[in-house]
C-alpha cells in the first residue's frame, strides 16, 4: 500500500461521520487511534522503503517540491531577516519539503530531503544530493502531523559529515551542533534549523534526528553510481531537472550579499 493511499485513508477514517447517531466520546478516541496508526505505517514506508530503481519521476518530484519549499520560506520575514545577518557565510542548505511525524505508543518521524552545497571556487550551488531524515520515540503519544524543513549548515564540520553513504545524528553526542533561532542564538552552530507547518514556524528540536545518504535515489536520478560528496563537489555530475532549485538558492544568496545590513 503506498503512501499516498495510506493518506487518503487516514483523512477518511479522521472526517467519517457517525450515521447511527452523535459520535460517542469513545468513537472519537478510536477514530484518533486510528489515524495515528495509519501515520505510523506510512512513516515507516517512508523511512524504511528503498527507492525505485529507475523511477526518476520521485526524485524529480522530491526536487521540485524541494524548490516551493526554499520560495515559501524566503517568503517569510523572520527568515529573510536572518539570513541578511548570518547566513551570508552558509556552506550548504538541506530541505525537507515534508516530515511526517505520527505516533501510537511508539512514535515515529521521517522524511526525504535534498542537500546543495555552495560552491566557494566557482560561485552557484551544487546539484543536489539525496537523503532521508528519521527518528523514532518511545513514551506516551498519540498525534501525527507533517512539516516542511530547512536545516543551515554553518560550517565545513557539519557539511563534511553529509559525506558517504552512513548515516549520522544531529546532536552534541554525535558532534554536531544543532538549533533553531528561537533557542538564544546560534552563534557557533554546525546547523540552524527552521521547520514550519501551514505558514507557522514550529519550535521543533532536531537533536536525535538521523540523516542518512540515499544511495539509490542518487544513482537513479543521476544515472550512475555516486557518492553525495561528487554530486556536492559542483563538478561534472549535474541534472538539469534541479537548474530552478540551484538558480532559486543562487539567487537568494546573492540577494544576501548585495544588501548585508
Amino acid at each position: 500500500m503506498t503512501e499516498h493511499v495510506l493518506r487518503e485513508k487516514c483523512e477518511m477514517t479522521n472526517n467519517r461521520r457517525d450515521f447511527h447517531g452523535p459520535a460517542s466520546s469513545r468513537s472519537f478516541k478510536w477514530r484518533r487511534v486510528a489515524l495515528a496508526v495509519c501515520g505510523s505505517i506510512g512513516l515507516g514506508l517512508v523511512c524504511l522503503s528503498p527507492v525505485r530503481a529507475g523511477d526518476i519521476r520521485e526524485q524529480q518530484q522530491l526536487v521540485d517540491r524541494a524548490k516551493l519549499t526554499f520560495d515559501r520560506f524566503q517568503s517569510d520575514a523572520k527568515l529573510a531577516s536572518w539570513f541578511r545577518t548570518e547566513a551570508k557565510d552558509m556552506k550548504a542548505i538541506f530541505i525537507v519539503p515534508q516530515l511526517l511525524r505520527g505516533a501510537l505508543g511508539v512514535g515515529l518521524s521521517g522524511g526525504s530531503g535534498v542537500l546543495l552545497a555552495r560552491d566557494f571556487v566557482k560561485g552557484g550551488w551544487s546539484p543536489p544530493a539525496f537523503y532521508r531524515m528519521s527518528a523514532g520515540s518511545v513514551g506516551l503519544q498519540v498525534g501525527a502531523d507533517a512539516s516542511e524543513v530547512l536545516l543551515v549548515i554553518n560550517t565545513f564540520a557539519g557539511l563534511e559529515r553529509f559525506y558517504g553513504r552512513g548515516a549520522f545524528k544531529l546532536g552534541l553526542e554525535s558532534g554536531v551542533s544543532v538549533g533553531s533561532i528561537g533557542e538564544g542564538g546560534t552563534a557557533g552552530l554546525d546547523v540552524v534549523s527552521f521547520a514550519s507547518s501551514q505558514g507557522a514556524f514550529l519550535g521543533m528540536s532536531f537533536a536525535g534526528f538521523a540523516i542518512s545518504a540515499s544511495s539509490d535515489a542518487n544513482e537513479t536520478y543521476y544515472g550512475t553510481a555516486v557518492k553525495p560528496e561528487q554530486i556536492l563537489a559542483n563538478g561534472p555530475i549535474t541534472n538539469s531537472g534541479a537548474d530552478e532549485l540551484r538558480a532559486a538558492v543562487s539567487r537568494a544568496n546573492r540577494f544576501r550579499e548585495r544588501n548585508p545590513e
